[in-house]
């Protein structure tokens, strides 16, 4: 199941245009394109254990989490933001497997969005830019809550670790009889 659910997660990931890099800033760690406009993602999470910390698309804990999106170009000040929060509640139907939990009405540049999480699970940000113009443009975003991906891939490494030792131990036995 679990692997499903990861798998599921990063099909979803590799369809949009977000994507993630590791600078030597975490503030600047996670992009989305919604048309012609770049815009950064920070998110938040309020455990004493995670300030400080930004996340994209893995959220480790449960709890308060914040999303802020803010244009990257200059000009852009003027662009209307609106976030609506969704969470995953169906596998069967595709068309509407996500139900939306909170909406933040439009905002000028930088816009946030916060909500209580407390179930684990995929969440998808959706993002509506609407320019002096009026033209609208939408994109989304998919991103974990609740599965603490880092603790989680060290453990993997710790068993691998003691599986290739033990193979190593029992190779070497072998090889002494």
């Amino acid at each position: 199941m679990t692997l499903l659910l990861f798998g599921a997660l990063f099909s979803l990931m590799t369809y949009q245009s977000a994507f993630a890099h590791n600078g030597v800033d975490h503030n600047n760690s996670c992009f989305l394109s919604v048309g012609d406009t770049r815009l950064r993602i920070s998110g938040y999470q309020f455990q004493p254990e995670l300030e400080g910390k930004h996340f994209c698309h893995f959220f480790p804990g449960l709890g308060q989490t914040v999303l802020a999106v803010e244009p990257l170009a200059e000009g852009q000040e003027k662009t209307l933001v609106t976030l609506e929060l969704a969470a995953l509640t169906s596998w069967l139907n595709p068309t509407q497997a996500f139900t939306a939990i909170k909406q933040q009405p439009e905002q000028a540049g930088l816009a946030s969005i916060s909500q209580a999480i407390s179930q684990r699970g995929i969440y998808r940000l959706n993002v509506t830019l609407q320019d002096v113009s009026g033209n609208r443009q939408q994109q989304r975003f998919v991103f974990l809550v609740g599965f603490p991906v880092t603790k989680i891939l060290v453990m993997i490494a710790g068993l691998l670790v003691l599986v290739i030792g033990f193979v190593a131990v029992r190779d070497f036995k072998k090889k002494d009889s």
